[in-house]
Order: structure tokens, then sequence, then C-alpha cells
């Protein structure tokens, strides 16, 4: 009995990252749908969910711009990656971001965030 639920719960939670419920405003951008605000359902350190109404059939592995327009620096936009796609939303890993038209890699993020 034990080894069933353990193997259960094995195949629903493949996560490898703590994932807090956060419901923050996002612009995310593509070429094939321009710009469409959102909210986040969840948010990790190396990721985000994000609630969408209609679901806007990206491929798996696409490139996205978003920005958290609630944020203390909502001009940062990062680059995402499309990981996963259902009917509530798309789950986005992040790639780099952007901070007056130069990319930086994500473990850069502190040093713009709260510069010393």
């Amino acid at each position: 009995m034990m080894a069933r639920l353990s193997s259960y719960f094995d195949i629903r939670e493949k996560r490898y990252q703590f994932r807090k419920p956060v419901p923050a405003r996002v612009r995310i951008s593509h070429s094939t749908f321009g710009v469409i605000e959102a909210i986040t359902r969840d948010i990790s350190d190396i990721g985000v969910f994000v609630d969408l109404r209609h679901r806007l059939r990206l491929p798996i592995g696409a490139h996205i711009k978003l920005q958290f327009l609630d944020s203390a620096r909502p001009e940062i936009a990062f680059n995402m990656k499309v990981i996963r796609e259902s009917d509530e939303g798309m789950a986005l890993t992040f790639v780099d971001f952007e901070v007056d038209g130069r990319r930086y890699k994500i473990d850069e993020l502190r040093e713009h965030w709260n510069p010393a």
C-alpha cells in the first residue's frame, strides 16, 4: 500500500522548486498575439505560472517577454520560455532580463533590483 501511494505522489508532483501563490499583475508579449495583461498564479525562483482566460497556443520552447506591473521596477522585461501549457494558462521559466536596452543573466537581478 505504501509503495502504491509513494508512486502516486511521485507521478503527480514533479516540481523541483518551491512555488509561492502570488497573484501579480503582469504584461506578456509575443509577436503572435501582441501584448496581454494577465495575473500570475504562482512564482518560484525559476519561473511563473500565468493564468490566462484564453489559451494562446504557443509551442513549448517559445520565448516571450514578461513585466511585473506592480513591482518596484516594472521597466524590467524578463525573457521567458514556455515550458508547459494547459487550459488554465502557461508555465514560464526565466531565461534572462533586460534593463535600459541591455540584457543580463538572471543571476545579476539582485544588482539591478537593489544596487549598493
